[in-house]
């Protein structure tokens, strides 16, 4: 029966798993688990984090055998490419193999995989299965969503309800996949909401966040921005160091270099920049971040919102309505 499943690349390797035909996870200090059983897998997660908490070495464990074992040859899955909105389907050809000379940890562990579709892009999707794309898990199941995902690997529907049968819609959650789940698919909502705002509102909530945090924003003023749409300081007068210039783009596409060197072009002594862009950078755009200039994706801005959320004006909490949820764990 084939299973489906979410396997989520990091920053550094997005670009590669394509090419690639794979897809790849860190831990690598763990080494090589790909032979070892469940009970191993947990002794050596519990010797090499020996500080960490009971949950947290579950939760790894767990990543780690889905990865390793309870992935099967011809089970299909989805990658997520963050700069792009790309989601990657494919079918897994091989193993997991460990290889520890990779060139990026996050390579170190992989799984060969023929890549069907390259051109599905994550606005195309349900909202419930974009919502389980957003979660925090590295690994994880997403059966639930099979006969969408059969559809967009051009399988046919009768063939997937067949192999997934009732068993798709009773696929049991564990306590933190549920609250992965439930907590994906409200971030999934707010950046939804992100995107129905005109631009100078859309500006307005990144200035209320960053008065959250401690800073008086203020916007550029009228004209051209010339790559800057407000401008931080750590006081109210304006005269605090260090003097924050952050430019704004909401668009869905990626943001490239020349836009993000125009920011760093306008920066003086005392001066960083921040450019937030909801629909992430290129490749070329992320090298440009440094000591002086920090660029933040939607989900890194959506963690800003929640953080400080309860220090927003009333005016943005109208227009970014939030309800503290709580979820059993026990």
């Amino acid at each position: 029966m084939t299973k489906y499943w979410v396997v989520r690349a990091d920053w550094d390797i997005q670009e590669l798993v394509e090419p690639r035909s794979l897809v790849g996870i860190g831990w690598h200090e763990v080494g090589d688990f790909g032979a070892l059983s469940s009970e191993e897998i947990r002794e050596q997660v519990r010797a090499t984090y020996s500080g960490a908490s009971p949950g947290m070495i579950g939760q790894t464990v767990g990543q780690l055998r889905r990865f390793a074992h309870e992935i099967e040859i011809d089970d299909v899955v989805l990658t997520p490419i963050t700069s792009t909105r790309q989601v990657l389907v494919g079918k897994v050809t091989g193993p997991c193999q460990h290889n520890p000379a990779a060139e990026t940890d996050n390579l170190t562990n992989t799984r060969a995989v023929e890549w069907i579709r390259t051109d599905i892009l994550r606005d195309g999707l349900s909202a419930q299965l974009r919502a389980s794309l957003t979660g925090q898990m590295t690994v994880f199941s997403v059966n639930r969503h099979a006969d969408e995902i059969a559809q967009i690997g051009r399988e046919q529907a009768e063939h997937a309800a067949a192999q997934v049968g009732d068993e798709s819609s009773s696929v049991e959650l564990s306590d933190a996949e549920y609250l992965d789940e439930v907590e994906a698919y409200a971030r999934e909502r707010i950046l939804d909401l992100l995107y129905s705002f005109a631009p100078h509102e859309f500006e307005g909530v990144v200035g209320d966040v960053l008065t959250a945090m401690g800073f008086t924003a203020r916007g550029h003023g009228k004209g051209p921005d010339k790559g800057v749409d407000l401008i931080a300081t750590p006081d109210a007068l304006g005269f605090g160091e260090p003097r924050i210039k952050v430019q704004v783009k909401q668009r869905r596409g990626t943001t490239g270099r020349p836009e993000v060197q125009q920011l760093a072009g306008t920066l003086r002594s005392g001066e960083k920049g921040l450019f937030v862009s909801l629909g992430g950078f290129t490749a070329e755009a992320q090298s440009e971040s440094g000591q002086s200039m920090t660029l933040m994706n939607w989900e890194e801005f959506v963690d800003l919102l929640l953080d400080h959320y309860e220090n927003l004006s009333p005016e943005t909490r109208t227009r970014v309505p939030l309800k503290r949820l709580y979820v059993p764990m026990g």
